[in-house]
């Protein structure tokens, strides 16, 4: 087993009421994602996950409990993501860390995206979750 582990932090991230969209990114190659990004060594991981989506997006979100954690083997080394349930007063988004589109979609709509099963399920959870 290897000794290296990455740490990835992802956020589905809720827009403000009523419409409590969700936010997708469309990375250069296409696929689509949620919002986050690397853990630092040593950085608290709520903080982590702010810096990631405030890079990426240039919002500042309110970051919740985790919804779903997963772990993987990545080629000779391991994996690990934690995706958390965020929120964000606005929608106004800006573009930055390789990525070629930002859309808000409804909780239906977004499922329908060609994401991975666990991004996906994380947002059927966090939805369920939200009052």
């Amino acid at each position: 087993m290897s000794e290296r582990f990455a740490v990835t932090q992802k956020a589905v991230l809720i827009g403000p009421e009523p419409q409590k969209r969700i936010l997708l990114l469309e990375n250069e190659d296409g696929i689509w994602e949620l919002p986050g990004g690397q853990l630092y060594v040593g950085e608290d991981p709520e903080r982590g996950l702010k810096r990631a989506i405030s890079e990426v997006t240039g919002l500042d979100v309110q970051v919740g409990e985790p919804v779903l954690t997963t772990a993987w083997e990545l080629g000779a080394d391991g994996a690990f993501a934690a995706i958390y349930v965020a929120h964000s007063t606005t929608e106004q988004a800006s573009l930055a860390g390789g990525h070629a589109r930002a859309v808000w979609l409804d909780p239906e709509l977004a499922v329908k995206r060609e994401l991975n099963d666990t991004q996906r399920h994380a947002i059927t959870r966090a939805t369920e979750t939200e009052p």
